[in-house]
């Protein structure tokens, strides 16, 4: 039964998060909190699984379709990612050891609650608010160093937070930023992934549950990708803010059911 459930939600996330550059994590780790069956680090390590077989799918079938990346930024940006990933999952290993499981939700979820509350009302006046255009290379490290610790900290894959900020400092639509922001999102998964490896905690989770996701994740990144080179702009920016409102009341309630 939890095998059904966990795969309808990843793909449901996966394609929402194909279509908007949320990556689906922000989707997963919510949902499966909900759920409540299995403990923060597992979910973590789930929705990292998923998420970064979405991206592969993903960043594939917008390079087959012929987007190009620009090489300063994306090189820049995933070196950034990478490391911040490694960062990320060191501070969330350090709060998980200090506290109960119901408290590292709370923190979890009231963190990206109030993420979600600055990146809805920035996106609802995005028109209102000026953009930059960071061309130095280190500010850009710096910007996927934050993007990815969040990412992983959170369990989230970051999808949120990478759009609204590569639109206000990059300029870019929300299209490209969602592009973008699915490539940040698989580099900081790599080095989440890598981390439980190297640290032997690999077996610690329920491997027989992986199959099933990495499916669901690839069929998921597959639709949504579709989906997203045949909308419009504005549709995508409509859909992106639906689902930063309904994750915004899904986070709300995690936050009061863990206290």
């Amino acid at each position: 039964m939890i095998i059904l459930m966990y795969v309808s939600i990843i793909l449901i996330a996966t394609i929402s998060g194909a279509i908007s550059g949320l990556g689906g994590g922000v989707i997963i780790k919510p949902l499966f909190d909900m759920i409540g069956y299995h403990n923060a680090a597992a979910i973590g390590f789930y929705s990292s699984v998923a998420v970064f077989t979405m991206s592969i799918v993903s960043i594939i079938t917008q390079l087959k379709n012929g987007f190009i990346f620009q090489l300063k930024t994306f090189l820049w940006i995933s070196i950034g990612s990478l490391i911040g990933g490694v960062a990320g999952e060191a501070v969330f290993n350090r709060v998980a050891s200090s506290y109960e499981n119901s408290v590292v939700k709370v923190i979890q979820a009231s963190l990206l609650a109030i993420i979600l509350i600055c990146i809805l009302i920035y996106t609802i006046n995005k028109d209102k608010v000026r953009s930059f255009h960071l061309k130095n290379f280190l500010s850009i490290f710096l910007v996927g160093f934050f993007l990815g610790s969040i990412s992983v900290f959170l369990g989230i894959g970051g999808g949120p937070l990478n759009v609204a900020l590569l639109m206000l400092l990059f300029s870019y639509t929300i299209k490209d930023a969602t592009i973008y922001s699915i490539a940040t999102i698989f580099f900081a998964q790599i080095s989440k992934l890598s981390s439980v490896i190297i640290s032997n905690k690999l077996f610690e989770y329920d491997l027989s549950l992986i199959p099933f996701m990495c499916v669901s994740a690839v069929i998921g990144g597959f639709i949504g990708t579709l989906i997203n080179l045949r909308l419009e702009e504005r549709k995508i920016e409509k859909f992106y803010i639906f689902l930063i409102g309904l994750l915004l009341i899904i986070s709300g309630y995690n936050v009061i059911t863990n206290l």
